[in-house]
C-alpha cells in the first residue's frame, strides 16, 4: 500500500532566495491583446528569466565535476526509485555527521534516494533566515557513498556549509563527492517534506531536457509506502 503523492518543490516568486552566483531570478507577465468581434482577446504570457540552480532543482556532475554528465545524460531511473526522508531538524548553521545519519530512521538502504529534513522549508520566503542552515559534513557525504545511494535532497539552498560561512579556498566537498560518483544532488525542497517525514518513500521527478544542462527546475513527488 502506498499513500498520496505529496509535491515537495517551492514556489517560484521574485525574490526568492538564491546563491549569489545565481543571479537575480525575475518572472513577469506580459498581456497581448487582439480585437475580435465584439471585443478583443487577451492572452497571457509568463516569462521567467532564471538560472537553473534557482527554487527547487537537480544538481548534475558537469556542475563541479569537468567532463561530468550533463542533466540529459542520466536515465529517468536516476530520478526515481525507493527512498527515506529523515527527519535532522535543527536550527542555525549546525553540522550533520555521520554518527547522526547513522542513528536516523528508517535505515538507509543501497539504491535509496536520501531526503534530509532540516527544518528550512518553511523559512524560504524570508532569505535572510533561510540563508543561516544546516550543512552536511564531508564525512557525513562519505557515508552516504559507502551505503550507495542515488540521490540526496535538502529543503536548504545546498547541502554544503552556507555561502556566507565558508572560509577562503572552500572547495564544496559535498557537492563533489557525491557528483563524482553520480549522485544526484536535489536543492530547494519543499514543505511538503515535514508530510512524510521520518518514512520510506516513493520518489519521483523529471529534469527539463537542456542541452548541455548542469542543472534543471524539477518538481519532486514522494508518497509514503511501507516498510
Amino acid at each position: 500500500m502506498a499513500g498520496d503523492w505529496v509535491d515537495l518543490s517551492q514556489p517560484l516568486f521574485n525574490g526568492m532566495p538564491r546563491a549569489a552566483a545565481h543571479g537575480e531570478p525575475r518572472f513577469w507577465v506580459d498581456e497581448f491583446r487582439t480585437p475580435i468581434p465584439g471585443g478583443e482577446n487577451v492572452a497571457r504570457v509568463t516569462h521567467l528569466d532564471m538560472a537553473a540552480h534557482v527554487g527547487t532543482h537537480v544538481d548534475a556532475a558537469i556542475h563541479f565535476v569537468p567532463g561530468g554528465k550533463t542533466i540529459g545524460e542520466y536515465g529517468l531511473d536516476a530520478f526515481r526509485g525507493p527512498g527515506v526522508v529523515l527527519d535532522v531538524r535543527r536550527r542555525g548553521v549546525v553540522e550533520l555527521t555521520p554518527a547522526e545519519l547513522d542513528k536516523a530512521r528508517p535505515k538507509i538502504r543501497p539504491g535509496d534516494v536520501v531526503l534530509l529534513w532540516f527544518g528550512y522549508a518553511d523559512l524560504y520566503r524570508s532569505p535572510g533566515d533561510y540563508a543561516d542552515h544546516p550543512y552536511l559534513t564531508a564525512a557525513g557525504a562519505d557515508w552516504l557513498l559507502e551505503r550507495d545511494i542515488r540521490l540526496l535532497g535538502v529543503d536548504t539552498v545546498t547541502p554544503d556549509l552556507p555561502g556566507p560561512h565558508r572560509p577562503d579556498g572552500f572547495d564544496f566537498p559535498v557537492h563533489k563527492r557525491l557528483l563524482a560518483k553520480d549522485v544526484l544532488i536535489v536543492e530547494n525542497l519543499g514543505p511538503g517534506l515535514g508530510e512524510v517525514a521520518g518514512k520510506r518513500i516513493e520518489f519521483l521527478a523529471a529534469p527539463f531536457a537542456i542541452d548541455g544542462g548542469d542543472a534543471s527546475p524539477i518538481v519532486p513527488l514522494a508518497r509514503e509506502v511501507a516498510e
